[in-house]
This record gives C-alpha cells, structure tokens and sequence, in this order.
C-alpha cells in the first residue's frame, strides 16, 4: 500500500482541493463565519451542481456500476455471469488504481486455503465475534452472508482469474492460524505479490467477455431518478454520459480524498494513504436522493507507523521517526496530557489505533535519548520493551528480530523537517510543542514507570519506558488512513434505505460507501474492510441482477 509514499505536501493539497469539490457546498453550509447571503450562494451552487445537464450521450444495459474497485468490479462478475449486461464507470484510468487492487488481502472463512491446512473456523464463531464487536450496530444479516461469501471469494480468485493467494499468518490474535489470505506466489516473499491491474485484470477481462462494458477517466456524478425508482446514472468525463440502467450499484471507495469531509465527520486532519480519487461523492449523491447515512463513522489506521503532511513521504514503515509512535510509547494530545492506553494502540495499530489516533487529533510520542539509543544500538522494539509475548502479540508476530535501521538519522530528520521537536529538559520540550502541561504528565508517567504500573490507563509495564534522560524528543503524529469507514445505510440485500428504512428501488450501494458493513472502531479480524469490499460486491451483484430479472 505505498503508492502514496512520496506524495508530498502541495501534491495532497492539490488533489485533497480538487477532491473537495464535490462535497464543498454542503461543508460550506456548516462554516460558522458565512453569513446568509454566502449561505444563499452555496445553496445556489449546491443546486448547480446538482442538477442534471444535457447528456452527449446516451448509454444503456441492465446494470450500472459506478466505480471499479474491489466491490465494483465482484459485482460486475456477479452481474455477468447471472447473463447481465453491465456498464462500470471508473473515475481512474484502469482498474488498478483502487484500494482494493492494492491492499494486502482480505479477511476469509472456510476457504479451501484454510481446509487444506486444518485450520477449523467457522462462519459462527467469525459472525458471533464480528457482530459483538460492533455491540450490533451493524446489518446481521448482511455481514452473516458476507462471511458465508468471504472463503468462496478467495477460492475464486484463484481457481476462476488465476490470481495466486496464500495463507497470512493470525498477527492481531484471532485465535487461528490465519483468518486472511494474501496475494502472493510465494507467501513468505513480499515482491510475489499481486497488485493493480495485474490483480484486478483477469475480472475485468472476464467481464469484458462476457459482455460487460468499462468507461474509464469518468466520474458518476447524479443519480437518475423516476417516480422515486433509480433508473441509471449521469457520468462525466471528457463528455456527459446518461447510462439508463435497471439497476445501479453505487462503489466509489468512501471519501479518503476529502479531507474537509474527512475533518466534518472525524474532527480532526487525516492523512490520506489509499486512493485519492474516493471523494464522497457516491455518499452524497445517494443522500441527494433520499438515502440515509450510518451511525458508524471511523477509520482504517496505518497499522505500520505514524504520519505527518509535513514530513518527507508523509509515512514510513520501518522508519524509526514514523513507527514510534505506534511501540506503546507515551502519548500526549496538544495539550500534553495523555488520552489512552497506549498499549491497546501497540497491539491493534490497525483497528483501536486509528479510533485512538482520532481521539488524540495532532498528538505527540515522546520518549528520551535512551529510548532512542536502544533501537539505534540494533534491539529490536519488541526486545527493547521486555519481550512480552502475552502483552504485545503484534509486536511478537511483527517486530521480532526486525531492528530498525538508521534510527537517530531518521529522528534527526524529522527534527530538520519540523515535526520531531527535540529540548535538553522536558519543560523546553513543552514549550517547544506549546504544551506546558506535559511537565505534569511526565512528573507522573515516570512515577508510574519506576513502580511498575500505570495508575491512570493500566497498559502493561512492558510499555512503561521512561523518560528520564535528556535531550528529549516529541514525536508529532496526525490520524492516517487506508480507507474510510461509514457512508449509507442499506437492507441486508445491499438496497440504500430511506428514512422510514425502505429500499428505495434499483439503487444499491456496496464497498466504502456503505454504511451496514464495517463498524467504527475497525474490526479487528486483520483485512475486513476488504472482505466487506468483495463480499458487499458479490451480494449487491447477485442481489441487483435478481431484482432486474
């Protein structure tokens, strides 16, 4: 997942400007300083933007499909093959642009990969888990057929496309071997791995096979409704397409590219890691027609390191500067006062990490020259905090005789970057990040440190390091993410619902954009999201192709 690596500053400005378009007239509508006649111009603009333009052209098949990632294009498979002809509007210029042709590999029960190797789970004990996690919050019926499709959907990726999968190793504690799978000829060798189009390409070739039909470099814009049936989509690109469609399944990718829309919903700046081409943009034109949001708003944190807007590639993995932040150090919000059990960040970076990270906003890792010394001289992070396997299985499972390399060079800089702040006493350092407060919290930390327990959040003494010796160091974080988690409330057949929870007709909504699927915080069964992406495609696919029968 490090296609965005690079991207620096004014790039993510850029593209998070162009990006923002789409939602600016309703965030601007919440702005405190607008007076009314602004007011009366958002909405003037709101109303422009929404409003239906003459089409160049006009389209037309049984299904319509907008956007081309992981749910997208499992549901044009599903279309095809119940003998459907399907059209997939795709703002990217391939199919191998979207997070679900990159991501590591998705969440799986009872695939033939987890038979062979006697690993016995089932589609109880993963539905039990899932729908206790979320307090069921969520669709139990909806998430109950998409792990009953997760094992299939893997099997297929093999056995129908050709695309090699393997068995990834259980490295959040789920009590299995392995609950999720990969995507790599050799499973032991990263490189093998199959991403973008070389992933997602034997789907569309069969698509295109049978039938199906791709536009590219083209964005679904407003959804076509008769007497409150949807009835096809208008696209633009380099021109403005009407597809009229029986049916239309609304998969583009949440709303990571929109980081307005991201602050209206999270508070707080996130820092974009997947594609920047989901812009809320399937959410709103959905909630133009009368769709429903969900109660479930978070994100998919980086589980590898921290990230900063201003730091040179934005994030590292294996980058001392960027991970420590994620080793169950202490954690200070702006105001320098500690906002959690760093512990629980440590050993779910993916799931609680990113609900942990939006509490904190901006918040800091701070730790002391020892600290740094320790990994510099070569410990591994796990060593370095008192190889507690019971503690810190993550650790155990992914730092293990992996010291990190160039470890002050790294911090150092940071510190040139101006991120990392570095003082001889702890009340320069709070003066350096404009937190006087933090000479209070360390006072205490320490304390809990030289006892052995921490009496404020009780994360377990293998993460109480102090911070003792001079010079010191604050870490500066934001929240990052792979893909956002909420959008529109559907049925269990996928259907986007209104507000007396009625479906509204021909119009289904699967992958980031809906809201029934994942909750907030992130499950912890390492690679939901993505069996939600292509478990949600199957079903809105099947779901869509019988209703148009």
């Amino acid at each position: 997942m490090s296609i965005n690596k690079g991207l620096s500053r004014r790039s993510f400005l850029t593209l998070g400007g162009v990006a923002a378009l789409g939602s600016a007239a309703a965030l601007a509508g919440c702005a405190p300083q607008q007076n009314k006649a602004d007011l009366a111009e958002t909405g003037e603009k709101a109303a422009e933007a929404n409003a239906m333009k003459t089409a160049d052209e006009t389209r037309e098949c049984d299904i319509a499909i907008v956007g081309a990632g992981g749910a997208g294009m499992w549901a044009a498979v599903e279309a095809v093959n119940a003998g459907k002809s399907v059209i997939v509007i795709e703002k990217g210029q391939d199919v191998g642009v979207s997070n679900g042709s990159i991501a590591g590999g998705p969440f799986m029960v009872g695939s033939k990969l987890q038979q062979n190797a006697g690993i016995e789970f089932s589609v109880e004990e993963a539905f039990n888990h899932v729908m206790e996690y979320a307090h069921w919050a969520t669709n139990a019926a909806a998430i109950k057929r998409a792990l009953e499709l997760s094992g299939d959907t893997v099997d297929r990726f093999t056995d129908d496309f050709g695309v090699p999968t393997g068995l990834r190793p259980d490295n959040y504690g789920a009590g299995h071997d392995s609950v999720r799978c990969n995507f790599q000829a050799d499973p032991k060798d990263s490189k093998t791995q199959q991403k973008g189009v070389d992933r997602m390409g034997p789907l569309q070739a069969h698509i295109e096979a049978n039938g199906g039909e791709f536009i590219f470099n083209t964005a679904g814009k407003r959804l076509i409704m008769e007497d409150g049936v949807c009835v096809g989509i208008q696209c633009e690109g380099d021109s403005v397409i009407d597809v009229k469609a029986k049916a239309v399944i609304v998969s583009t990718g949440g709303f990571l590219g929109n980081p307005d829309m991201m602050v209206e919903r999270f508070g707080t700046f996130v820092n974009p890691l997947g594609n920047l081409l989901s812009v809320g943009e399937g959410i709103e034109m959905v909630q133009e027609v009368g769709g429903q949001v969900s109660t479930q708003w978070g994100i998919a944190g980086n589980e590898f390191s921290g990230s900063n807007q201003i730091a040179n590639g934005l994030w590292g993995k294996g980058n001392a500067a960027f991970s420590i932040g994620i080793y169950g150090t202490l954690l200070v919000n702006n105001e320098g006062r500690r906002f959690s059990n760093e512990g629980k960040f440590a050993n779910l970076p993916l799931a609680l990490g990113g609900a942990i990270s939006l509490v904190g906003g901006q918040y800091y890792a701070v730790v002391d020259q020892a600290y740094v010394d320790g990994l510099n001289a070569g410990t591994d992070p796990w060593t370095l905090c008192g190889s507690d396997s019971e503690n810190w299985r993550t650790g155990m499972m992914t730092l293990k005789d992996k010291p990190l390399e160039d470890v002050q060079a790294n911090i150092d800089a940071g510190v040139e970057e101006g991120w990392i702040f570095k003082a001889d006493t702890i009340e320069a350092l709070a003066e350096a990040i404009g937190a006087p407060q933090l000479v209070d919290t360390l006072d205490e930390y320490n304390g809990y440190c030289a006892a052995g327990k921490d009496e404020q959040f009780y994360k377990p003494a293998c993460f109480l390091q102090p911070v003792a010796e001079g010079p010191f160091y604050a870490m500066q974080y934001e929240p990052s993410a792979w893909v956002t988690i909420g959008g529109i409330r559907t049925n269990d057949r996928l259907q986007a619902i209104d507000d007396k929870g009625l479906a509204i007709p021909g119009l289904y909504v699967a992958g980031a954009d809906n809201g029934t699927l994942m909750s907030a915080p992130y499950c912890d069964y390492e690679g939901y999201s993505l069996m939600c992406a292509y478990s949600g495609g199957r079903m809105a696919g099947m779901n869509a192709a019988e209703d148009v029968a």
